[in-house]
């Protein structure tokens, strides 16, 4: 008889735990979605490298410039796209070609702008 009522009164506490353990669980589930949501909403704002600010690029690296932001900020950052990858480069003082002249050295921080060609400025 004394056995029955210990079990009885364990198991009482047993559910009681399970209880407790349970009960905050939908709360705490509830929590974690509206955060994430809340974190899906906000818009990303990725940073533009200074590298394209301004300059003018050709038509693969606009392409993956929209593609990494949206194209509102690639247009308020004040890049343009040309035509083709043969455009000028470095602010003007180079030209983006598929291979450099003898009198002109290759630009590799201003090739970036230049899509699959080089930044060729002269020596």
């Amino acid at each position: 008889m004394y056995l029955r009522n210990t079990m009885k009164g364990n198991i009482g506490i047993a559910v009681f735990y399970m209880l407790l353990l349970l009960l905050p669980t939908d709360s705490i589930g509830k929590k974690m979605e509206e955060e994430q949501e809340k974190l899906f909403r906000q818009k990303r704002n990725p940073v533009i490298p200074a590298i394209y600010i301004g300059a003018t690029v050709g038509p693969s690296v606009w392409a993956g410039l929209v593609a990494f932001v949206d194209v509102a900020a690639v247009t308020a950052a004040n890049i343009r796209r040309a035509s083709s990858d043969n455009h000028s480069c470095a602010g003007n003082r180079g030209w983006c070609r598929s291979k450099c002249s003898r009198h002109e050295y290759v630009d590799t921080y201003h090739s970036a702008v230049c899509g699959r060609y080089f930044c060729c400025r002269p020596r």
